[in-house]
């Protein structure tokens, strides 16, 4: 009898080890996904590209813009104004490397806060995260703090 209960707990344990590593794994497989896509969002801006945003941004994408035009002011910018003014030139075309600050997860949404740095400034910027239906992570929504 002693036999058979140190079996059982032996086998819940690993049971157990093996629910946490495939929790785990999933976890890393979705932090992976995320930042290939904030990777890409960042490379669409440099570029200019703005044929790379088709397959990151969700249909209701939504640029924040605290304190801005003015510093009593808050933009909010559609994704069509964003691509917009990507394609205008008015903003996009500098480089950045990509400091992922946090990145939380939390089943099917997360937000990701980066630093992006350039030779002149840069950005703190919190990305807000989505899986749609086919588990494809898009971004919703992304707000950047100028750095001086």
């Amino acid at each position: 009898m002693k036999n058979l209960s140190v079996l059982l707990l032996t086998m819940i344990s690993l049971s157990s080890i093996n629910c946490k590593s495939q929790t785990l794994n999933n976890s890393i497989k979705m932090e992976k996904e995320i930042k290939n896509v904030i990777e890409t969002f960042v490379k669409a801006g440099e570029e200019r590209n703005v044929s790379m945003y088709n397959d990151i941004l969700h249909e209701d994408f939504r640029v924040i813009a605290n304190r801005y035009p003015t510093p009593d002011k808050i933009s909010i910018i559609s994704s069509e104004d964003y691509i917009a003014l990507i394609t205008k030139k008015v903003i996009g075309g500098s480089k950045y490397g990509i400091v992922y600050e946090s990145i939380d997860i939390a089943e099917h949404s997360a937000t990701v806060r980066i630093e992006l740095k350039a030779k002149k400034g840069g950005q703190i910027v919190t990305f807000l995260l989505i899986q749609n239906n086919e588990n494809k992570w898009l971004i919703i929504a992304d707000m950047a703090i100028q750095k001086k």
